[in-house]
């Protein structure tokens, strides 16, 4: 069986890849992914160089999963809807699956949709992938993610893989490890612990390649600590307490960094009420005009 997955990138994009993953799995399929451009004047090098990128996350996606892919540039002068339906009818293709972008009236109207063209004219069913960031999911803001997580203890790291078995993880106990791991990997996403692995040195390099960070402790639970995480740039700082909720902490750091924000405060409300308890009455005293400009910044 053949699956195209006609791909652009983005959000939706990451869906459709993760949704023709399970079904490649259950029909044991070979991808197709394609970038369809079609080419001449009205194609920036620019533009050529981020679709390349893309097609490279892709491939880096199917083969996490296992799944056999080819992933590749189409250029051969055609609309993408018309380039879509002709691939996939000289390779055979069973089934295609096609991100949406939303678009205006405006926009349908002047451009055409591609979506509708290729329903209309493909030999094989579609189905078809939205993505809309006020009504997603915490699953569906995390499914397929790259992460890092970054601890030296054994039993966090599974209890964080079973946690988020929607992402793809990758895992480190050392500093080493993870140093190693940023310089190779793009990340979506790095949840560090602080004391056993060095986690601020990995913040800094996550910040470097912007990879947002949330920091996980147990034994630098601190209020000097939470004030250095968010001065170093973490994204989120939570007690292993919180564990449980993982999936929720992390998903808002990446619906977060969607909107264009960073550590906009949203999971500080959430855990105010156990550092209270966990610091004591007063524990924001100490660094007053810190904790005012964080105020300020965010609200309570």
């Amino acid at each position: 069986m053949n699956i195209l997955v006609g791909y652009n990138g983005g959000e939706v994009g990451r869906l459709t890849l993760s949704l023709a993953i399970e079904y490649a799995r259950l029909s044991q399929a070979f991808v197709y992914v394609v970038t369809s451009m079609e080419g001449g004047s009205s194609e920036k090098q620019s533009d050529i160089a981020r679709a390349e990128q893309g097609l490279e996350y892709a491939r880096e996606f199917f083969n996490d999963a296992g799944i056999q892919c080819d992933a590749q540039q189409s250029v051969r002068g055609l609309s993408p809807g018309e380039d879509l339906v002709a691939f996939a009818g000289e390779n055979d293709i069973d089934h295609i699956f096609l991100g949406i972008r939303k678009k205006s009236r405006t926009q349908k109207a002047i451009l055409g949709s591609t979506a509708r063209h290729i329903i209309l004219k493909a030999p094989c069913p579609v189905t078809s992938v939205k993505f809309d960031l006020d009504t997603a999911s915490n699953t569906e803001l995390l499914k397929g993610r790259k992460i890092l997580v970054a601890d030296d203890e054994p039993d966090i790291l599974e209890t964080i893989e079973e946690l988020l078995d929607m992402c793809r993880l990758d895992t480190a106990t050392t500093f080493d490890e993870a140093k190693t791991a940023i310089s190779k990997k793009d990340y979506d996403l790095a949840i560090l612990d602080i004391m056993g692995v060095n986690g601020y040195d990995i913040l800094e390099l996550a910040g470097k390649k912007e990879i947002p960070a949330l920091m996980l402790t147990a034994h630098a639970l601190t209020p000097d600590n939470l004030k250095a995480s968010i001065e170093k740039g973490a994204d989120s700082y939570i007690p292993k307490d919180e564990l449980a909720n993982l999936m929720d902490h992390a998903a808002e750091v990446i619906r977060a960094r969607i909107q264009g924000k960073q550590g906009q405060g949203a999971w500080f409300k959430v855990l105010k009420p156990f550092f209270d308890k966990s610091f004591g009455k007063g524990w924001q005293d100490q660094d007053r005009a810190f904790w005012n400009s964080f105020d300020d910044k965010y609200g309570r």
